[in-house]
């Protein structure tokens, strides 16, 4: 009974909190703010009060053994449970009390920074510990060292003696300003994209959630799998594809998805590994499709100073090449297996119904986007539709349990997420303010060959690498920040450079040794982690080309003003990814020997070489392509479909 007491007096102020956020930011979409220091201090005391009782919430649900609702899996009872709970609830004192005071003296602190009183710097650092502390619950070790790190390193970075990190010597009021005290920088650097951009449009994925969404494109990847072999993995290539476009999370989706789609595609014949490696590409699909793009787009948008609606349409035809290069992997390894069509009953009713109610709402929301109204205004027009067509439904229609807890996870996503931007904005302008960024593209240069292609390959492993087991808005801001000034540098435009190291940032989640996707869908599909990386990583390989694509052809981020240039790029790519799918699962026109999928691989990696501009090699591609295929053909016509060899 105290737990359930416990559970329902945190639950309650959540959920209260997250509703007078919601009005706030709402009539702030509208212009009705006051100074923008007291209305981003506003949103962070939001924010840490629901993410403090959410916290104190979620160990309640582990006490009582409540399922966790994305996974419907029992929470697994962690040790040291009583130092966990009081840990969660200094956090939200603390919090709360250091953030009602930087609110109520947000203006004086603002026009006084950075010549801070006693007072202010106390209340300063009890801001900066409760986020950090916050951010280890919700965030987990990694993040939080990540971001202590850089704030211990404004401090300490005068005594290091290397001369490349080496910092002046700054006072600790100045640090405190650019920490967060002084209002506009810190941990206000990202809160005005929480609070601006992405609040709303979290939301409404939620509520497209509750109203059945995920029901309805996990029919419709039902209807393509009936047509086609392998058909399984329909729903979690378009399913998956489609949903985590709009969460704009990669593990989550998995997770909710995932529960569903693995089980389908092991019993159509799919290995563990192959199921859960095809959940695994097709939920990071969502981190690199408009609308969210992983929250990167709005962070994208602000570096470049560049409205967010042509951020987004930039990465349109880049995030559908992904899309179409997991799908022929899909499709030539359920060919190679000889893997049947899905049968699975079709509740076309369900479409028909519920189709009009994400088309529609999804529709003005883009609308709105793309005449430059803010995503704020687009968001909440998205959610008022979405309900209003919810209605019409029939027995579809949701019911009202089911649409409070829509709203009840969109306020869960949008705290953790907002709390996410804000506890990470130190992180970005530490980088800033001491130049480190400058610095690292300095030596790259100084150190890599001078060649484009080996610049961008040694740019690729670093993004890679500083991205392992981070969330994607944190993964693409070190890496953004560590390498697009080098890369403006050796000749990328700003827009693709970005692009660039956002693209490998989201790919540090398939590639391990972490792989934070890979993991959860091998937990799905109880395979071998590594033979699920493998798996993923062959799948991934038809994708890994796309961002060196649109560097050397940048007419493929030229959405919607397209010209007839792009074809080529399209047809350079789409033939590539055939190239490596056939290499890697080995099947055209039957299935392929060694040396055959070996020289495969040769004319896709040629291919590769000639779409960045190494002289003729694409040109060699094509001869050894048509050679190879011309022998397959003839060598098949000539032994029958008994002689086929595996």
């Amino acid at each position: 009974m105290v737990w359930k007491a416990l559970r329902y007096a945190s639950d309650i102020p959540f959920l209260v909190v997250g509703t007078l956020l919601t009005a706030y930011i709402g009539f702030a979409a509208f212009g009705y703010t006051r100074n923008s220091s007291e209305h981003y201090s506003n949103f962070i005391l939001g924010t840490v009060l629901m993410t403090g009782f959410l916290a104190i919430r979620n160990l309640c649900d582990e006490k009582l053994g409540i399922p966790d609702p994305e996974s419907g899996r029992q929470r697994p009872q962690k040790p040291l449970f009583w130092p966990r709970l009081i840990f969660a609830f200094v956090a939200l004192v603390m919090s709360a009390v250091a953030m009602t005071y930087v609110r109520y003296n947000a203006v004086h602190l603002e026009t006084t920074q950075p010549f801070f009183g006693r007072t202010d710097m106390i209340f300063g650092w009890l801001m900066t510990i409760s986020i950090l502390m916050l951010t280890l619950i919700h965030w987990g070790l990694l993040l939080t060292s990540v971001v202590s790190i850089a704030i211990a390193y404004f401090f300490f970075g005068h005594m290091i003696q290397n001369p490349l990190f080496i910092t002046p010597k700054y006072s600790t009021e100045f640090i405190m300003n650019y920490i967060g005290l002084g209002t506009n920088q810190g941990f206000y650097y990202l809160a005005q994209v929480a609070a601006d951009s992405i609040y709303f449009l979290i939301i409404y994925a939620a509520i497209l959630l509750g109203v059945g969404m995920l029901d309805m494109v996990l029919e419709l990847g039902k209807a393509t799998g009936r047509k086609l072999p392998g058909g399984a993995a329909g729903p979690a290539l378009i399913g998956s594809g489609i949903v985590s476009s709009i969460m704009g999370q990669a593990v989550s989706n998995v997770v909710l998805t995932g529960r569903l789609t693995v089980p389908m595609m092991m019993r159509y014949g799919y290995r563990g590994p192959m199921a859960g490696a095809i959940e695994a590409t097709a939920s990071t699909a969502g981190q690199i499709m408009p609308p969210i793009l992983g929250l990167a787009a709005f962070i994208i948008a602000g570096f470049l100073n560049r409205p967010y609606i042509d951020v987004a349409l930039s990465a349109l035809l880049p995030g559908l090449l992904y899309l179409v290069g997991v799908g022929i992997a899909i499709l030539i390894y359920a060919k190679r297996h000889d893997l049947p069509r899905l049968t699975e009953k079709l509740d076309a009713g369900m479409i028909w119904r519920l189709l009009p109610t994400f088309v529609l709402s999804f529709g003005v929301v883009l609308w709105l986007l793309l005449g430059y109204r803010s995503p704020a205004i687009a968001g909440l027009w998205g959610i008022v539709i979405a309900l209003g067509l919810s209605i019409f439904q029939g027995r579809y229609r949701p019911s009202l349990r089911k649409l409070y807890g829509a709203v009840q996870e969109g306020f869960l996503l949008v705290a953790i997420l907002s709390l996410l931007l804000i506890a990470i904005g130190p992180l970005g302008q530490v980088m800033l303010t001491t130049n480190l960024s400058g610095r690292l593209g300095s030596v790259l240069v100084e150190y890599l060959p001078e060649n484009q292609l080996l610049l961008l390959l040694g740019a690729m492993v670093v993004a890679l690498i500083l991205g392992m087991g981070l969330p994607t808005p944190v993964a693409y801001i070190i890496v953004a920040l560590a390498l697009v000034p080098f890369m403006q540098q050796i000749g990328v435009p700003a827009l693709q450079a970005h692009f660039f190291v956002f693209y490998f940032a989201v790919f540090s989640t398939l590639s391990p040794p972490v792989a934070v996707s890979v993991l959860a869908a091998a937990k799905l599909a109880n395979s071998s982690f590594l033979q699920t990386a493998g798996e993923s990583l062959k799948i991934a390989m038809t994708t890994f080309i796309i961002p060196f694509a649109f560097v050397y052809s940048p007419e493929l981020m030229a959405f919607p003003n397209l010209t007839w240039d792009v074809v080529p790029a399209l047809a350079q790519v789409l033939l590539i990814q055939w190239s490596v799918s056939v290499a890697a699962y080995g099947n055209v026109f039957r299935n392929l020997t060694q040396w055959e999928r070996w020289t495969m691989g040769i004319a896709a990696f040629c291919g590769f070489l000639g779409m960045t501009d190494q002289g003729d090699m694409f040109l060699v591609s094509h001869l050894v392509l048509a050679s190879v295929i011309v022998i397959i053909a003839f060598a098949t016509r000539k032994s029958g479909p008994s002689e086929l060899q595996s």
